[in-house]
């Protein structure tokens, strides 16, 4: 009796080693799960209320078949839906009841636990006979060919009283784990059941046909689809991704009928995941997830989230979190206003927000339930290495974010101008309309209506297609596509033709005007090449010279300097990094070798520089600017009002000196507002970096954008000077723009060409000229009123012989003085630079 006791004590105990240990879940663990369920079921009941082709309602009983592990949270948000958004609610609630409770039954008695996951023939062989002769049985076999009610009951026998409610509740844990190919049966079969119900309702009606055969095919499609995202397989990753632009693009297309307190969800929702997918998986993703959510929410709406996308991957690349959430809301809410009209401002601005604080949300309560994967790393040499690692892997996915934002830039300008070409034509709808009207006009009171519309009517209408097609390929008509008979027949033949080719011109007119396809082409296409020529940039000046590195490591060695490693970087810009360095038994001075260092890298370093971090020192030499510049401008009206001439001078942190002249054409405040408006664009872009060719092409488009919309000339000549004063080589851009002149000693070389200003027409209109110029040289720009009286330049050329010991501020003043005394002036701008030596600035 003892021993019977012992024997029963042990195979309890047995059995509490084989359940699992129970692990007491958190408040913020229970809550987080509660969280989870309740978003599936908000996600089903969304999806189940959204009506596809004729009528069907196929992704919510998708969902529910697909899902692997929310299932009940789904059931109950389709459940809900059902009551309140669907037709015969009944019929759904039956038919999702039965898809779960067939699910349940075929995971307990069909399917087998791993069927999911299945391996290669061959491979579950060999795993299989490398079993049977570890075990030297056939037992385990046995054991995972059992079903999950059989297994039930093994356990349940060999566990004791206190522990079967555990092993219950594990086993039936992932009860929704059957094969995906069972799912798909699933939904087919409840798919029929509510498809059978609506052809006998409806009384066998082909349109009812139609919607069963529709589906049959896409509700299990659809499972296959949302099946991989939801198990969460890793095994293919181009699959996942597939399925997971699926999900969304569904949520987003279903909830364009749903409001959240009376606010649309739909674009709340294609924010959200646009900020998400960026956050989460990179540039490229996020990109592409910002045009699938705008094509699910409206097609003319994508923009708005690509440029959301846009704004939160530069601010966010620059650890602005805040600026980036709230930036990708303002692009959103300016193109809808932009494309809705200030209708859409007011309901619009609630629904970013509120998708950006419910962004920043998730973010913040996935950053808490991150785990610290961070350790502290004694050895600093290892520590550095990390951190050169990790910077390099940046530097290259940040590379590639770009890359991949161009590309998706360069798609969408070859989408647009596709677009342009198919927008300037008026559509055949719209000719056939106009032909109608044009007959109905003519024909209302004619005697011969009956017989044209009645006795010959497949005639008449011959010829109605006749006119469309030669509208549609030609842009007008003519009596070559009206019949013998229908010509002697009717009187008014030559009036219905020449309204229909005056109301075809006046619809193609207004196409045209109203067209800003081509223009968004552009835009896309400039921003494509800015990011793309900022890469190529980068990869120039952060590209490190392994051989160059190897040379200033033997000098320094040579020199007596000990250095722990030399970096040496960058092309017009070069840097050394001496970390490390020793430098208080060098053979040589600092002039020797920054000299000497100068000489080998081809640039002038200036002073070097130390640093000190975490008791390591590190010498940075750097090259230094060749040239500097004075300069003066001077501007005088025609009138003594407001003057059409916009004269600036800057520089960027790139080492570029810039001087512009823009001259409005026409006169006054409109002259001067173009003007004004190219010379703060151009600064901006130039001061950010980017190239002024580039530049020039997106002031092209905006100007010629804003004239189409005005009754007035909207354009301007831009006469740009871009210094490098890295190297002293310049480039003279001109468009439409006149002479300017470099003075060497007593030489006078004149720089003009023959170009028209930017804002006339549609591809850009410059000419480039490269100078490279040196310390002494004077150079002197103009506006073309300096030459209204003096056309030639022949007293402007004579008077700049004389100037090279003169100052800036004399030159602009004596020429500006002299152009003044015309009576019928133009508007007057010069600009004069005195190039030097940079270490006279």
């Amino acid at each position: 009796m003892q021993e019977e006791k012992i024997n029963r004590r042990s195979a309890h105990a047995d059995a509490e080693q084989e359940a699992p240990a129970r692990v007491r879940m958190t408040g913020a663990e229970r809550l987080r799960r509660i969280g989870t369920e309740a978003l599936w079921g908000c996600a089903s009941w969304i999806l189940g209320q959204a009506s596809m082709a004729f009528g069907t309602y196929p992704l919510g009983l998708a969902l529910l078949c697909g899902s692997a592990k929310h299932t009940v949270a789904i059931l109950v948000g389709l459940i809900l839906t059902s009551v309140s958004n669907v037709e015969a609610p009944v019929v759904y609630i039956c038919t999702y009841l039965a898809a779960a409770l067939i699910r349940v039954v075929a995971s307990m008695v069909l399917d087998t636990p791993d069927a999911r996951f299945e391996l290669p023939e061959g491979l579950r062989r060999r795993l299989e006979a490398v079993s049977d002769t570890e075990d030297g049985t056939a037992e385990a076999r046995e054991e995972e060919s059992e079903t999950r009610l059989q297994r039930i009951r093994r356990r349940m026998k060999s566990t004791g009283e206190r522990l079967r409610t555990s092993v219950l509740a594990e086993e039936l844990r992932d009860v929704f784990s059957e094969s995906v190919c069972l799912r798909m049966a699933t939904a087919a079969l409840g798919s029929l059941i509510v498809s059978l119900y609506r052809v006998f309702a409806g009384g066998f009606r082909y349109y009812d046909l139609f919607a069963v055969i529709f589906a049959l095919v896409m509700t299990p499609a659809l499972v296959a689809v949302y099946s991989v995202a939801m198990e969460r397989r890793i095994d293919s990753r181009v699959l996942r991704t597939v399925s997971e632009a699926a999900l969304v693009f569904s949520l987003v297309y279903a909830a364009r009928t749903v409001t959240l307190l009376g606010f649309p969800l739909s674009p709340m929702l294609a924010l959200f995941f646009t900020l998400l997918i960026c956050r989460s998986h990179g540039a490229v993703q996020g990109i592409g997830s910002a045009l699938l959510c705008g094509v699910a929410y409206d097609l003319m709406m994508a923009p708005a989230f690509m440029l959301a996308a846009l704004a939160y991957l530069f601010f966010h690349s620059m650890k602005k979190e805040g600026s980036a959430i709230l930036l990708a809301c303002l692009c959103t809410v300016s193109w809808m206003t932009y494309v809705g009209g200030a209708s859409v401002l007011l309901s619009m601005i609630p629904v970013t927000l509120f998708a950006g604080a419910a962004f920043t949300l998730a973010q913040r309560l996935a950053a808490r339930g991150e785990v610290q994967e961070d350790t502290e790393d004694a050895d600093a040499e290892v520590r550095d290495e990390g951190r050169h690692h990790f910077e390099s892997s940046k530097y290259r996915d940040s590379s590639d974010r770009f890359r991949g934002i161009s590309d998706a830039f360069s798609s969408l300008s070859e989408v647009f101008y596709n677009l342009s070409d198919r927008f300037r034509r008026p559509g055949v709808i719209d000719l056939r309309r106009l032909c109608d009207e044009a007959f109905d006009t003519f024909c209302a009171d004619c005697p011969n209506k009956t017989v044209c519309w009645g006795l010959e009517y497949s005639e008449t209408l011959g010829t109605v297609s006749e006119l469309i097609s030669a509208l549609h390929t030609r842009g007008k008509v003519s009596a070559e596509q009206i019949g013998d008979a229908l010509s002697h027949r009717c009187p008014r033949m030559d009036s219905i033709l020449d309204q229909i080719n005056r109301e075809c011109a006046r619809l193609t007119g207004e196409m045209l005007r109203n067209n800003r396809t081509e223009i968004f082409a552009m835009d896309y296409e400039a921003a494509a090449k800015i990011i793309n020529e900022a890469l190529e940039e980068d990869d120039g000046e952060y590209r490190f010279d392994v051989e160059l590195e190897r040379k200033v490591s033997e000098y320094l060695n040579d020199a007596g300097v000990r250095a722990g490693s030399v970096a040496v970087y960058g092309s017009r810009r070069r840097r050394i990094l001496i970390r490390g360095a020793e430098i208080e038994q060098a053979k040589v001075s600092f002039e020797t070798m920054r000299s000497d260092l100068g000489e080998m890298c081809g640039s002038e370093l200036g002073q070097p520089v130390f640093e000190v971090e975490r008791n390591v020192s590190t010498m940075i030499l750097q090259a230094q600017q060749k040239l500097a510049v004075t300069g003066a401008q001077n501007n005088v009206s025609a009138d003594g009002g407001v003057s059409g001439d916009s004269v600036n001078l800057f520089s960027n942190k790139k080492d570029y000196f810039y001087a512009l002249i823009c001259d409005g054409m026409g006169a006054g405040r409109e002259a001067a507002l173009t003007s004004g408006l190219c010379s703060v664009f151009m600064e901006k872009m130039l001061r950010a970096g980017n190239r002024a060719g580039t530049s020039l092409r997106m002031l092209n488009n905006m100007i010629r954008s804003r004239g189409a919309d005005s009754t007035r000339e909207c354009s301007s000549t831009i006469d740009l000077l871009e210094l490098d004063l890295m190297t002293g080589e310049a480039y003279f851009i001109k468009s439409g723009a006149a002479p300017s002149f470099v003075i060497r000693k007593d030489v006078v070389r004149k720089i003009h060409a023959g170009t028209v200003p930017i804002g006339i027409i549609c591809a850009l209109d410059a000419q480039q000229t490269r100078f490279e110029l040196r310390e002494g040289d004077t150079v002197v720009m103009i506006s073309d009123g300096i030459m209204q009286s003096d056309a030639e330049c022949e007293w402007l050329t004579s008077y700049l012989k004389e100037v090279a010991e003169a100052d800036p501020e004399e030159i602009v003043y004596r020429i500006c003085h002299h152009a003044a005394e015309n009576d019928t002036h133009d508007d007057c701008s010069v600009i004069a630079l005195r190039i030097h030596r940079a270490e006279e600035a």
